[in-house]
């Protein structure tokens, strides 16, 4: 069951230390997603001020999408909230070269950077 003191806050720990977010989101009745778009919005922001790096971002976030879309009853039941989908994409851009980039272009900072900043203002957290 999961813990009602979780807080993204805390999520975000565990996921940094542990990779945890198996553990600590396997089996609820429900799923929370207001606890992973809260989480995303804070792993966006931490990304955003340079306090966790893309690597760690974007490992949350890849692990938040595994889980929804591995789980049937989630999939059916529940849609992956916008934030969620929004901030997993712009990590997700950043994971590849594109071959019209010149090679000293970097993915990251060219795609990533600039989807986070959109999406942290469109939400009026920057």
């Amino acid at each position: 069951m999961i813990d009602k003191n979780l807080t993204p806050e805390k999520v975000l720990k565990e996921l940094l230390i542990g990779n945890e977010l198996e553990n600590i989101l396997n089996n609820p009745k429900e799923f929370p997603s207001e606890l992973i778009e809260n989480l995303s919005i804070i792993v966006a922001l931490k990304f955003f001020k340079n306090e966790i790096s893309y690597a760690d971002g974007d490992h949350i976030m890849n692990n938040i999408w595994g889980f929804w879309v591995t789980n049937d009853y989630y999939i059916k039941n529940y849609p992956i909230p916008d934030n969620v989908y929004e901030c997993y994409g712009a990590f997700d851009a950043g994971e590849y070269y594109r071959t019209e980039d010149d090679t000293a272009v970097n993915p990251t900072e060219k795609y990533t950077r600039p989807l986070i900043e959109e999406f942290l203002r469109k939400l009026n957290k920057i």
